[in-house]
């Protein structure tokens, strides 16, 4: 019986039920579907901005993959479909959410191509103010780019060059926060 003892374990931990996921209060769904595909919670993580050393809680950041992807080079080579989920811990107005993305363009994509700026700014112009608990969502199908607003599809920029600018932001060699990288990639 006690040589039955590991075997008996991992039967009984594989039957409790999974404990979902909370950060500050937002619970990502541990699946969605995109393009007729199910995408399973790769990994969520807090971005915080720092102001005059206090750290400010910003919005919660879920990544959604086909398969577990635990790299950059994964989420480079992946076909996806993918998806990013953000829950904003606070209302922004329109100039400080234009503000916020124009910066971390500037500070963290490390991938361009001719049209870029094109792409980038249309991208931005998709994005309005942001509700307290407001949900933003960017969905990265086939060549296409789609940001959807509270579940309003907003607008889509096509092209896979702007799908690997964007995940240049979370996963190139200057991303956003590597805190918040390593979390995405669910490490």
């Amino acid at each position: 019986m006690i040589r039955h003892l590991p075997v008996l374990l991992a039967l009984l931990l594989t039957a409790l039920p999974a404990r979902a996921l909370e950060i500050q209060g937002v619970k990502p769904p541990d699946q969605v579907q995109v393009a007729g595909s199910t995408l399973r919670l790769n990994g969520a993580g807090l971005r915080t901005f720092t102001l005059l050393f206090v750290p400010i809680n910003v919005y919660v950041a879920a990544f959604y993959t086909p398969v577990a992807l635990h790299s950059a080079r994964a989420v480079a080579d992946s076909p996806g479909p993918l998806q990013f989920d953000f829950t904003f811990l606070r209302a922004v107005g329109q100039s400080d959410v234009t503000k916020a993305w124009t910066s971390q363009f500037a500070e963290s994509v490390s991938y361009t191509y001719p049209g870029y700026e094109k792409d980038r700014d249309a991208f931005i112009a998709l994005f309005g103010p942001l509700q307290y608990r407001g949900v933003e969502k960017v969905q990265l199908v086939g060549a296409n780019t789609l940001v959807t607003d509270s579940g309003t599809l907003k607008g889509t920029i096509s092209g896979r060059n702007f799908q690997r600018a964007f995940l240049s932001l979370w996963f190139g060699s200057n991303p956003v926060s590597p805190d918040l990288r390593n979390a995405l990639l669910g490490n």
